[in-house]
């Protein structure tokens, strides 16, 4: 599907994907330069000197005008002042009573904070070089928000008999847990993800999948039915103020650098997933699995340092064979010469599938020891969903016709996602936003990071493959 047109299915108009790329290149750009920053009251300094506040429902206002120019009804909604979310539907063609539920393309508006001045460009000017498009968002998601909507609008424009309605979906809040984004909408109105019947959709598609790498010879796409839980835990101790010139052990900043540093000291076992053990599998690392068999963590991080040059990708292997504690923020403080009397510290953790998240907390909270008081702030389970699943056939296949020398390869990832708050009614969302990348595109190392930038080359090939999954999967 890498000319200029292609048909699509009988009885369908042809598509120009030239067309089609270069407006879901446009709609990229215009989305980075809507600062979407989450926080949104967290002030201009996360937003390299934009004001944010409001931007969620300015992104999703775009996505709605964009839809509501092209046909399709599309509503923004808010579940407070400026955290907007874009919902759109187009329907099946056959009768309720012959309709089957529908397909979700799910994606988040919101983007992290940017350090300004440690970009090599506008993080928040959209700039098209060289082939490549640059600015917070470009891999984390805005990239698969304008793919779903180029879909939407090919969907549209080729027409064709459709079984299934299929939901737009670009939520805020993702980036901060979802609570003003898709857990707000799954708990308030659980009926944006059903169909005139009122049947749950089947499935939904997400970010974080579908993307290739390249280990040695072999090109793998990773097609994501996995996620690890999360538990974020805040860490607080108390102490006894007084002047910095006479100190004493009842030290609230002493206190919390020791719980931290046991923390982050404290290892846990590697652990094989089946989805994890088959992902080593398609990358030609089964010794790397084989050692976590053993329980031999040395041998494991030698097997990752032979097979996988790249260290990032070697990092998120890891990642996926242990549980982590990842202390992230320390507040302890205020004055050179005053002892602190209150401290917080926040610490990342993530769970393998299997993992007991209450036996890791206490574990958590015994290593920690007894100066700090520790909480869970925010408790999501690990989601795992069938790999055999219909779509996620329809997924290897469009991968198979595009690029028949790649693997594509169920994966699980180390991130949480909106699949956490979807999963609550149910609904398996997987994820897949197509991209052939170069091996020199250093992708996963972008999210979150300074210059996040993505090739139109890769969207000029994910886009007709996205395409196709939803189609077949939609089509009557």
């Amino acid at each position: 599907m890498s000319g200029a047109t292609g048909r699509t299915a009988a009885g369908t108009a042809e598509l120009d994907w030239d067309r089609a790329t270069e407006e879901a290149v446009e709609h990229l750009r215009a989305l980075i330069r809507i600062p979407s920053v989450n926080p949104p009251d967290g002030g201009t300094a996360l937003a390299a000197g934009r004001d944010p506040h409001g931007a969620e429902t300015a992104a999703a206002q775009y996505c709605a005008d964009v839809l509501s120019d092209a046909g399709i009804e599309a509503q923004v909604l808010e579940s407070e002042p400026g955290r907007g979310s874009c919902f759109a539907r187009l329907p099946a063609s056959v009768s309720d009573s012959e309709a089957e539920p529908p397909l979700v393309l799910l994606s988040h508006l919101d983007v992290v904070p940017v350090d300004g001045d440690a970009w090599s460009r506008d993080p928040f000017g959209g700039e098209l070089v060289d082939g490549i498009v640059w600015g917070r968002g470009a891999v984390d998601m805005k990239d698969m928000v304008a793919m779903e909507l180029a879909v939407m609008l090919a969907l549209s424009r080729e027409g064709g008999e459709r079984r299934r309605d299929v939901i737009f979906a670009a939520v805020a809040d993702e980036e901060a847990g979802g609570l003003f984004g898709a857990r707000h909408w799954v708990e308030q109105r659980p009926d944006l993800f059903r169909g005139r019947d009122g049947r749950t959709a089947a499935a939904a598609l997400n970010e974080v999948g579908g993307y290739s790498m390249t280990v040695g010879s072999r090109r793998v796409y990773a097609v994501q039915v996995a996620e690890k839980g999360i538990i974020w835990t805040r860490l607080t101790a108390t102490g006894t103020t007084g002047h910095g010139s006479m100190p004493h052990a009842d030290n609230a900043a002493i206190k919390l650098a020791d719980a931290v540093a046991r923390l982050a000291a404290k290892a846990h076992a590697p652990r094989v997933t089946p989805v994890v053990r088959g992902f080593l599998a398609s990358l030609g690392l089964d010794a790397v699995a084989g050692a976590a068999d053993d329980g031999d963590e040395e041998r494991v991080q030698l097997e990752l340092e032979h097979g996988t040059p790249d260290p990032v990708l070697r990092r998120s292997l890891n990642a996926m064979l242990h549980d982590t504690v990842t202390p992230t923020v320390i507040r302890v403080g205020q004055k050179m010469n005053v002892i602190p009397g209150f401290g917080q510290a926040e610490v990342d953790v993530r769970t393998l599938p299997d993992t007991d998240q209450e036996a890791l907390l206490a574990e958590i909270t015994q290593t920690a020891g007894p100066d700090v008081r520790v909480e869970a702030v925010l408790t999501m389970p690990p989601v795992t969903w069938p790999a055999d699943a219909e779509i996620v056939g329809l997924m290897e296949a469009a991968l198979n016709r595009a690029d028949p020398e790649g693997v594509p390869a169920p994966m699980m990832i180390t991130p949480g996602t909106d699949a956490k708050a979807l999963a609550l009614l149910g609904i398996p969302a997987y994820g897949f936003a197509p991209l052939r990348l170069d091996p020199e595109m250093p992708f996963l190392s972008l999210f979150h990071a300074h210059d996040e930038r993505v090739p139109v080359s890769a969207i000029r090939f994910g886009l007709p493959v996205l395409h196709e999954v939803v189609r077949n999967f939609v089509a009557a």
